[in-house]
Parts: structure tokens; sequence; C-alpha cells
């Protein structure tokens, strides 16, 4: 694709075109007046050359650069400043934005700067003074470059960054983990300079795959310390449930820490008069995080709770009947004695896990011994109590299938009780051979398995490697399958044409 670049107009070209016209005009053969002698010749010369010398510096000091250009220099000068040094700069004072989260407008770019106040425990507050640190930086795109842009896809647009930096890019959904982030889809760019490795930032852009760049989109500008994460990072969607019955608590977490949940719990045989349909247990709530800090162990990070407000609270502990249903409002299961949480990554040692914190995670330990890739532990310590979630790149409980005529197989990596892999003659039938495969998500070794439904005393070797999908992002798996205690076991229906063994490619269904 073409890249459309907005190139810098050059102010001094028009002037010099100018100059050069009048030179032409003074210079024509053949056309002399008698006014004209040696020394209006010379003094006409030094004015034009005069008028040449103060337009090229004009031109050297109005051109900028092609294309997107750098980063500006006064953006590193807020990485790590505090509020004071706004305030030193002649800046106007902050406003509010929400939450602990104050707003002003920069001194030195067509932008405004975020700083975060600290939450003080005895007056249940947050602390507005000097020392407020800085967060982000936010504006228009063209605030922040040297260049311009205008409408470009991302990739054009990292095609030019590229010149000068090492890129890593990708979009990312909101769902509210970037709260400030307006649209549901976001890019998220790490900017490293060629030339000097210490210059690094982090830029999210305000628009989807579909949508174009230009110096006109809305862009945030961070900075961020090696080998640290922040709520962004994680899934925003938590869960507190034993699985069994009809109760959770549901927490969304934003970027800044801050979250709202609800805590319900039904039982519809605990009817009386009135509420013949029921009892509901329930608790909406508010609450904020302290930022994640990092421990010795790279998979595992502190936070502490600041904050927890129940909606409603004067009707804590009471009860009402609407459409004959009776709601008991009750305090938020899963914060009991909450005060320190722990954030368990993708990796961590299932070893490392309190017994009270495995109770609460779905893995087969006979499986697993960390926890898988795209699987988070949010753990409060004082309450013994495990939230659980997901990465929204988890290739947990996708369906994938490969077809033969009517016939299919059909794999669902699983995290709980192994992955299933299921043999169907046709969609009205049920299946033919039912395997729960122990396999971690990762493992391209064999492993064996049994039967789901039946005891029979069959084996089958199975071995599970990732193929490519036939379209971006979506899950392909090569399955082979070895019957051990049968060697002429039937797979033919599924396409085989040796006996006792399958092989074949299943990919996600996605429709």
């Amino acid at each position: 694709m073409k890249t459309k670049i907005i190139r810098a107009l050059l102010t001094g070209i028009t002037a010099m075109s100018v100059v050069a016209l009048s030179g032409c005009a003074l210079s024509i053969p053949g056309l002399e007046t008698d006014s004209e002698d040696d020394d209006d010749e010379e003094e006409d010369d030094d004015k034009k050359g005069k008028k040449d010398k103060d337009t090229s510096g004009d031109k050297e000091e109005d051109e900028e650069p092609e294309g997107t250009g750098t980063l500006k220099d006064e953006i590193f000068g807020y990485f790590g400043s505090e509020y004071k040094d706004h305030l030193d700069k002649g800046g106007a004072e902050a406003e509010l934005l929400h939450a602990g989260r104050y707003i002003a407008k920069c001194t030195d770019l067509d932008a405004d700067a975020v700083y975060e106040a600290k939450w003080d425990e005895d007056s249940v507050d947050y602390v507005v003074d000097d020392h407020m640190g800085f967060i982000r930086l936010e504006g228009a795109l063209g605030a922040f470059f040297t260049g311009t842009v205008e409408k470009e896809s991302a990739d054009e647009f990292v095609e030019e960054l590229s010149e000068n930096y090492d890129v890593s890019w990708e979009f990312r959904m909101s769902g509210g983990t970037a709260y400030y982030v307006s649209g549901d889809e976001y890019l998220h760019m790490e900017l490293t300079d060629k030339k000097d490795g210490d210059r690094f930032a982090v830029l999210e852009l305000a628009c989807g795959e579909d949508e174009k760049i230009s110096s006109k989109t809305t862009c945030w500008v961070m900075e961020e310390c090696e080998g640290t994460i922040s709520f962004s990072d994680i899934p925003s969607y938590f869960v507190f449930s034993s699985g069994a019955g009809g109760w959770s608590t549901d927490i969304e977490i934003a970027e800044d820490g801050s979250f709202t949940g609800t805590y319900h719990d039904s039982d519809m045989g605990d009817t009386g008069a009135g509420y013949q349909n029921g009892t509901v247990y329930i608790c909406n709530f508010t609450g904020r995080f302290s930022e994640l800090k990092a421990t010795d162990d790279p998979y595992v990070y502190t936070m502490d709770l600041l904050e927890l407000n129940i909606d409603d609270a004067d009707k804590a502990g009471g009860e009402e009947i609407i459409d004959e249903i009776r709601y008991v409002y009750s305090s938020p299961y899963g914060f009991e004695n909450a005060d320190e949480f722990k954030l368990y990554l993708p990796g961590a040692p299932l070893s490392g896990m309190t017994d009270a914190c495995l109770s609460w995670i779905f893995l087969d330990r006979d499986i697993f011994t960390e926890l898988p890739d795209g699987y988070y532990v949010i753990y409060n310590v004082g309450g013994e109590e495990g939230f659980t979630a997901e990465g929204g790149d988890s290739i947990w409980y996708r369906m994938c299938r490969a077809v033969n005529g009517d016939a299919y197989v059909q794999f669902t990596p699983s995290y709980y009780m192994g992955s299933y892999l299921s043999f169907f003659p046709d969609d009205d039938s049920a299946a033919t051979l039912a395997l729960d495969v122990p396999w971690d998500g990762k493992s391209t070794e064999a492993v064996e398995c049994g039967s789901s439904w039946n005891d029979d005393g069959s084996l089958f070797s199975v071995t599970i490697e990732p193929a490519e999908g036939e379209v971006a992002g979506e899950l392909a798996y090569v399955i082979n399958v070895k019957c051990i205690t049968d060697p002429e076991f039937d797979f033919s229906l599924w396409g085989s044409e040796v006996p006792g063994e399958y092989s074949g490619i299943v990919y996600e269904v996605t429709d």
C-alpha cells in the first residue's frame, strides 16, 4: 500500500521563488534604462544576496521532517517526574480526572499530563500534593511527534516508525483494562530508539485494526519499566467460584487498579410467603487495588486492597421481596479479611501456592505443575479465597474440528480433567470414541489415555502439535492417535487408511 504522508511546506521555497522571479526581471538581456549604472547593479546584487541568505535561514528554521519523524524530546522530561516539576515550569493546577487521578495542561506540549495521588489510610482519601507521580501524557498523535501523519494503516505507520525505532506492537481489546480508551479496541506500541536504547516509550492509540491512523488520532504516551507489569497486562475479568452451585463473585479491574464487582447466590428452593420464586443473595461493590509490586518470583506479584465500598451499604444485612423473589443484601464474598492479595501469572509453579489457594483453582494437578498459558489467579491471602481468569488469547475451551464427510474429529483443549478428543460418525450420533487427553497445552510428547465413557481397558497414544491456522489467530493442531491395545482399531470413517492409527489437522470452529 502506498504510504500517504503530509509533506512539510517549506516557507523558504515560496520566498525563494519570489526572489528568483525578481532576479529574472532585473537581468533580462537587452532591457536597460538610463538610470542603471554599475553602482546600482552592485547594490541590487547585494540586496538580492541578503534576501537569499535570509530566505535560506527561514527555510532551515521552519522545515519539518518528512513523515512521522521522531518522538519529541519534551516527552522524556515527564517520565519519572512529579507534579511539583509541572508547577515549577509555571503549569496550571491539575483538575480531578477520577479516582485519584489528576490532569493538567502541559506547558511544553499540546497535550495533557496525568498524575496519581497516593491513598492515605488515616484520612481514607487521596492526598493531592507536590509529590503526585506522573502516569501518562494524552492528546492527539501529532502532539508527540516531530512530523505529521496523514490517514494510513497500522502497518504503514509502524514501517515509518521502524526507521528510527525498534517497534513492538499489537491490537488489544480494551475490556475495561485500558479504561481511558473509549473504543473496544486499541493499538499498543512499545518504541525503543535505535540510537539510544534508554529512550523507551509506550504508546496506545484509540483505533481498531480496520481504522486509519492520522495526526489527529487520540494517543496516550507512558513510561514502562522493564520487568514490571500493570493491570493492563492481565485480564480484566476475574471470577471467584467453587464451580458448583449457583454462586460466584465477579470483579472487573480497570487499568488504574479500580474495580467493580458483584456477588450473587441463587437458592430457588428457599421459598416462603411472598417469595415463591426463591431467594437471591446479592452484593454490588466497588474498590481499588494498589499498584502491582514485583516479588523474588517473576511469576508472582503482590498488591494491597486500598478501598472497598458496598453499593447501598445501608441495605447490607437486610432483605426485600421483588417480583416474588427474596433479595438478601450481603457482603462481597471473596473479600473476607482482605488486605494483601497475590497475583499469579501463567507459569507460576503450583508448588509455590498454599493448599487454600489451590483449592480454588480448577486445574488437574496430575497434568499441570504450573499455571498454564493464559491462566491467571488473584489470591486473597487473609481470606484464603482465589479468583481466576483466562486471557483473551487463551487456547482453553476453544473447539477444533477435522471433517471427513459427515464424520468429524473434535478436539477441545481443557485444563480440567484433561482435554477432550472425540470421534463422531455424524452430527446426530454420540461419539464412537471419546478420550480425555492429559495435555498441558504445550507438550508435543506422546501421552497415554483411555476411553472417557467406558473402562474397557483400551489404551491410546496421542500426540498434539500446533499447526498454522487458515486465518490469523485461529487455533489448529496436528492430532496423531494410535490404539495401543488394538492395532486393528478402525479409524477409516475419519479418513484414516492405516489400521489402528489416525492422523489429521483440526481447525478452530469459529462460526
